[in-house]
């Protein structure tokens, strides 16, 4: 039940009842801009990416009619309830289809969260460079819109914490980890208004960097130990620059203090052990260790996300706190969306999803053959134990970050991919 309400109409008074519920209907019947909510069989036998989806063109319709018999949609009802006098009387029911964003509109819409959240990242971080007063108007808005953007859709704009400009890092970073932080927040039940401030600690975690010396924080080697000590000030740096200001959540303060302190105490700037970190430290840095780990800086390579989770997996209990690390470690999956995985055969795909119930069997639209030439994609669900040209059993051999094997995943969901009837285009 969504609600109810009382009205008057034609001199009538009605109680009106609405509530969203599924009807049944036969595929013959289906019109565009339904909202498919269910099929008559189990999703992962279906050919379709996504649990859920709207019908936008005749094609649609045509392949869920080509693969069921029948369809349950998403309806919203009202009951209105005429009465005489004080007593009830006459009933009438109407249904209305609801229609929901495809997820070409979610992805652009969540691109479009996460590019203005890095406008407002940059401004803040070159204001803090040039050592001017700073305003987190903006800032705020955009930490709002991340926190809808993951409540509504968390794959949607997770999958663009994969998409990694190397001479962006700083602001994609801070990105980065606001995002992961508020969706690790999500799988933990903080209310919207802590994932706002969670956010705004993710956002700002690393804002002390900007008073470290150009030449330190790009440095395209090893720093040396005085180098190391001057780039760890920058916890130090970002508590002054933060510090007695009005108008940001105070836990922010304590987030870009702490966020490289241990548990047991072997972290900086102060060596505080558990008792003196904050739940919302420990959730940055599982995040800020994730990000960093998984991409490219001037002085390295990114890591795969699977030996990324391996070193978090490692180090609980010492470095990161256990309760949360293992949520995040699930939340990110052995087969996160927007990475690479090669089979036994060496052929190469990047992973699309993974249903619920069937995390080790994603599935990944298939780019490269065996020889690691480009291919006519496909699209191969691991759940369904699918053949390769030979009859041999897919199996994955292991998940790479983009830009391995010469695929970038930025570039395919530039030009955009005309999936099984779904956009993955994203305007720029």
């Amino acid at each position: 039940m969504i609600g109810s309400i009382t009205t008057t109409r034609n001199g009538r008074k009605f109680q009106v009842n609405k509530r969203h519920t599924r009807k049944r209907l036969d595929v013959s019947e289906l019109t565009i801009g339904m909202h498919i909510i269910e099929l008559d069989r189990p999703w992962i036998e279906s050919p379709f990416l996504f649990q859920g989806f709207v019908l936008q063109t005749a094609e649609d319709i045509t392949m869920v009619q080509d693969a069921c018999e029948f369809v349950y949609v998403d309806v919203l009802e009202e009951e209105w309830v005429s009465y005489e006098g004080n007593k009830p009387g006459e009933r009438r029911l109407s249904t209305q289809y609801v229609e929901k964003q495809d997820v070409a509109q979610q992805l652009t819409q969540a691109n479009r969260t996460y590019q203005a959240t890095k406008q407002q990242i940059k401004y803040l971080l070159n204001t803090a460079y040039l050592g001017q007063a700073m305003s987190m108007d903006g800032a705020k808005i955009a930490v709002k819109d991340c926190v809808d953007r993951v409540l509504h859709n968390p794959n949607a704009i997770l999958w663009l914490t994969r998409l990694k400009h190397q001479d962006e890092y700083t602001a994609e970073h801070s990105v980065n980890v606001c995002l992961l932080s508020i969706a690790l927040g999500r799988e933990m039940d903080l209310a919207p208004y802590e994932l706002e401030n969670l956010g705004i600690c993710g956002l700002m975690h690393d804002i002390g960097k900007m008073k470290v010396p150009p030449e330190i924080l790009n440095k395209p080697s090893s720093l040396d130990p005085e180098e190391f000590e001057e780039m760890a000030r920058h916890t130090v740096y970002a508590r002054q620059l933060l510090m007695g200001r009005s108008d940001i959540y105070p836990g922010a303060v304590d987030v870009a203090y702490s966020h490289h302190e241990r548990l047991d105490g072997k972290g900086y700037p102060r060596g505080v052990d558990s008792t003196k970190l904050s739940m919302f430290t420990r959730i940055v840095t599982v995040a800020d260790a994730y990000d960093a780990m998984t991409s490219d800086r001037c002085y390295k390579q990114g890591m795969s996300s699977i030996d990324s989770l391996k070193i978090i997996h490692r180090n609980i209990g010492t470095q990161f706190d256990e309760e949360i690390a293992r949520k995040f470690i699930a939340m990110i999956g052995l087969y996160p969306p927007g990475y690479l995985i090669e089979m036994t055969n060496g052929e190469v795909g990047i992973i699309l999803s993974a249903d619920p119930g069937y995390s080790l069997k994603p599935k990944a639209i298939m780019v490269l053959g065996p020889d690691k030439e480009p291919q006519p994609e496909r699209i191969i669900n691991l759940a369904n134990a699918p053949q390769d040209a030979k009859g041999e059993f897919y199996k994955p051999a292991g998940v790479f970050r983009s830009g391995c094997f010469g695929i970038h995943v930025n570039d395919y969901i530039s030009k955009g991919l005309r999936i099984k009837g779904f956009d993955y285009g994203i305007d720029r």
